[in-house]
């Protein structure tokens, strides 16, 4: 046993550790992936088996036998000119809109993208008047939890959450009208939001924005107010075959067209391709802040290191990455990996969603779905009938895994939580309040995190599990 191990296998040293890991979600994959028993389930992570099990080891990571020299030495801080041009061309199908390799920008992770751009509008000419500490960022809620880390934390912004109707036919949906309240709620004579963020496919929601309802905010924004937009598209292949509403990108709108310098968008292979532990982000922008914060200036009057020198598209990613893009799919006169691949996850994740879904409507657990809509990788469970009930006497509940600090969360939800994570059930979720949700009792289940049919066994555990509570 090495020490690691050692120290993990201290139930005092682990729940330190835990305790010290700022977020939830990082929390429950650090406890599932070292300290958990081998039945416990994990679906409250955000990503993505489905490719790598199905295809890219066999035609890609298995052919990658030796790192070359060139990949041990320094590289381009934000990608070099090769690499770029490729994501652009991968962009430019998946985008439905030409991205050119000189408006692309590699970093460690799309949070680090998000970073570099607060950044570089809070520096000289961004279009408008730069960012400054406090600005306000204006996100439809729930939302990722890392927009906080990345907006806040280093740029000094505030994020504010554009609360979603939790009621009603229309709840979970987005309008214009949230959007231009928030926007008038939050401004005074001395300030006014300066970023709104729309992650399109929705995290949680998994939805899709039609075209004329992005027109409409994009139109509304460019024109009305001095706010960039930041459109996260890091889902944008997860695509079920049964969704009405299609994908369309930020790049693909007219109004992007007529203004794309307040328009940026961000994009990674973590979730489509599920390597989130490369760590891999993309900027694509058109702004000349952003590209001479991502590039750099040697410019005597505005001298700058280019900001990806802090968090790199490094040499290693550079190499295993360039792989990817240039692996054939069968041979070396056939399409592209990559196009094959994101075909092939379209069928694959949407034979899961319908897997998982028959699960969820078998076991008579609720979720927030309207026909139609795409699901990206998530189905947003709705337990709120749940809080505050308990196991009836026939259940015997087990003392609870370890405490994760789940930290701010409403009690019942919180209660809930640890429930359905303890003995037998096992299976993580992750807790509304952790994104933001403005009311207690729904959760995330990320159904591409394990195998279909281990998903739909976990799904029967919670299922047996909620009907105990009484």
């Amino acid at each position: 046993m090495t020490n690691h191990d050692a120290m993990l296998a201290s139930p005092e040293a682990a729940a330190d550790l835990l305790g010290r890991l700022p977020d939830l979600e990082q929390a429950l994959a650090f406890y599932h992936r070292h300290l958990a028993s081998r039945t416990a389930i994990d679906l409250s992570v955000a990503e993505n088996i489905l490719v790598f099990e199905h295809s890219m080891q066999k035609k890609v990571f298995e052919d990658i036998k030796l790192i070359p020299e060139t990949s041990i030495k320094y590289s381009a801080s934000a990608g070099t000119p090769k690499l770029r041009e490729q994501v652009a061309d991968l962009l430019t199908l998946a985008l439905g809109a030409t991205v050119e390799g000189d408006d692309v920008f590699g970093v460690a992770g799309v949070s680090s993208a998000l970073e570099c751009v607060a950044f570089a509008l809070k520096g000289r000419d961004p279009v408008g008047p730069p960012l400054k500490d406090g600005d306000l960022v204006l996100l439809p809620a729930p939302y990722w939890q890392g927009f906080n880390w990345s907006f806040e934390e280093r740029p000094k912004l505030k994020c504010v959450p554009v609360n979603l109707p939790t009621t009603g036919p229309d709840r979970y949906r987005l309008t214009l009208a949230q959007i231009k309240q928030a926007y008038r709620d939050q401004t005074t004579p001395d300030r006014a939001p300066r970023l709104l963020v729309l992650t399109n496919p929705h995290n949680p929601l998994g939805v899709n924005y039609s075209r004329a309802l992005l027109e409409e905010i994009y139109t509304w924004v460019l024109n009305e107010t001095d706010m960039h937009i930041i459109s996260d598209e890091i889902y944008c292949h997860s695509q079920l075959d049964s969704s009405t509403t299609k994908f369309t990108s930020a790049l693909a709108l007219d109004a992007y067209r007529e203004q794309p310098d307040r328009v940026h968008v961000v994009w990674g292979f973590a979730k489509d391709f599920g390597l989130s532990g490369f760590r891999t982000g993309f900027v694509v922008s058109q702004n000349t802040a952003v590209r001479r914060a991502m590039l750099g200036s040697d410019d005597p009057s505005e001298a700058t290191h280019p900001l990806p020198w802090f968090t790199p598209f490094d040499s290693l990613k550079t190499y295993v990455i360039g792989e990817l893009l240039s692996a054939p799919a069968d041979g070396p006169t056939s399409e592209l990996y990559t196009t094959y691949a994101m075909r092939e996850y379209s069928k694959l994740l949407s034979a899961s969603f319908r897997t998982v879904r028959a699960a969820l409507d078998a076991a008579g657990i609720e979720y927030v779905h309207h026909e139609g809509d795409n699901a990206a990788q998530f189905f947003w469970l709705d337990l709120t009938k749940y809080l505050g009930k308990r196991p009836d006497h026939s259940h015997e509940e087990d003392a609870g895994p370890m405490s994760l600090g789940a930290h701010g969360l409403d009690p019942d939800e919180e209660r809930l939580f640890d429930y359905l994570r303890a003995k037998p059930t096992e299976v993580s979720l992750l807790p509304g309040g952790v994104m933001h949700n403005s009311v207690p009792g729904y959760f995330r289940l990320c159904y591409t995190a394990r195998q279909p049919e281990e998903v739909r066994a976990a799904v029967q555990r919670v299922g047996k599990a909620l009907g105990q509570l009484k």
